[in-house]
């Protein structure tokens, strides 16, 4: 079949490859790089109820898609804005374990937005057609090689595809860094992230609700429609036992666990899991590869970091690779390129996956001693302001260049 040729070819459609690709494409001039997608399940229009997964999507993320000139198309109705965060163990949200994050703080309207995915992915495929990104729905990718000039793909559905780069953005099971022979760290939790969108007696008040269990943590977040999507990081045995219960008993355990911060709350969608890991590549690149996303990294969902770490790689690649098209010999294949955005980049992610393994081992262990240690060490980081505005400047993106 017709084969496809692109200076930069990004596996995988998701939210951070169309991003890297409409960054790629938005600077309008003679120089700009001809990139292509392949992806084999391109989205569908949004429906006209929210879907179920969602990200909490931080300023840094917003600066991001602003850019990319796809937030502005987000319908405001679609979009759920926090203005605060209340984060606590036990005693309730304003006890002696708990902290505390607001935007008048941080001199912002809001921390955050909770997404759907799927909307997103939608307006960012429409973009990235309308700047002249030639999308592929090809299928799975079977085979890579390449030599000192380019990279030549295979695709089970017979396509074959031809790169200068080759961008890996098709997630934690990823085709290219296998292909490539790209190296991954990856551990289980044991855990499965619960997820659901809930009603309830009480106004979410624009604010993100999340309490730290003995088993794992739970959080609410304030979608637009007065609803709350519910994440609930629990072993896998009791995430079974959910999964099969009534939605009566599902909306009454999760309101025995939330101690009533929203009042009663009743399941309105069916609920779905996903398994939790950890995962970390030790390298993020070689000749003409490069990782980006859960391919490269995998949080656990309890700071909803990572699309926001994904997006944050996709702004820090682009921006080296734009930087380098005022080169005469310009190569987005130049290993020595790809190795600065891995310095760039690494340090960050591996900071914020350590950062949530160690309060996964910390709340999650069962240990009541040191369990309510870390609770009081919110209470401790509430009264510290310095620390406080540390752990803010990191949940928001602040530490990185956009």
């Amino acid at each position: 079949m017709t084969s496809a040729s692109a200076d930069v070819l990004i596996v995988g459609g998701g939210l951070v490859g169309l991003t890297l690709a409409t960054l790629l494409r938005q600077q309008g001039d003679s120089g700009e790089y001809n990139v292509a997608v392949v992806e084999p399940r391109p989205p569908e229009p949004p429906g006209a109820t929210l879907g179920l997964r969602v990200s909490a999507l931080s300023p840094a993320s917003q600066d991001i898609l602003e850019n990319c000139h796809v937030w502005q198309n987000l319908p405001a109705t679609r979009l759920g804005p926090y203005v605060a965060m209340r984060v606590w163990r036990g005693g309730g949200p304003d006890g002696s374990q708990s902290i505390r994050f607001d935007a008048a703080e941080q001199g912002l309207p809001a921390l955050g937005h909770i997404v759907e995915n799927e909307l997103l992915r939608w307006e960012l495929w429409q973009r990235a057609e309308a700047l002249g990104v030639e999308l592929l729905t090809a299928a799975e990718l079977v085979s890579a090689q390449r030599d000192e000039r380019r990279v030549l793909l295979e695709f089970d559905d017979g396509r074959t595809a031809e790169a200068r780069l080759v961008v890996g953005a098709d997630g934690a099971r990823s085709r290219v860094r296998e292909a490539f022979g790209l190296s991954v760290r990856r551990r289980g939790y044991g855990q499965q992230g619960v997820v659901t969108h809930v009603a309830s007696s009480r106004s979410h008040q624009e604010t993100a609700w999340q309490r730290f269990l003995s088993d794992g943590p739970v959080a609410l977040l304030p979608l637009a429609d007065g609803r709350s999507s519910v994440v609930w990081s629990c072993p896998d045995q009791r995430a079974t036992a959910l999964l099969s219960s009534s939605g009566d008993d599902f909306g009454h355990e999760l309101t025995r666990v939330t101690q009533r911060v929203l009042g009663d709350l009743s399941v309105t969608v069916k609920p779905r899991a996903f398994p939790l890991v950890a995962a970390h590549a030790p390298h993020y690149c070689d000749e003409r590869v490069v990782l980006v996303g859960d391919a490269a990294h995998q949080v656990h969902p309890l700071a909803g970091q990572g699309v926001n770490l994904g997006l944050l790689d996709a702004a820090e690649l682009a921006s080296r690779l734009i930087d380098q098209q005022s080169l005469r010999y310009a190569d987005p294949g130049d290993k020595r390129l790809l190795r600065g955005y891995e310095r760039a980049r690494k340090p960050e992610n591996l900071l914020t996956l350590t950062t949530m393994d160690l309060f996964h081992r910390v709340f999650d262990t069962g240990n009541p001693l040191l369990s309510s240690a870390g609770g009081a060490g919110l209470a401790v980081a509430d009264r510290l302001p310095a620390v406080k505005r540390r752990l803010a400047a990191q949940a928001l993106g602040g530490g990185s260049r956009v």
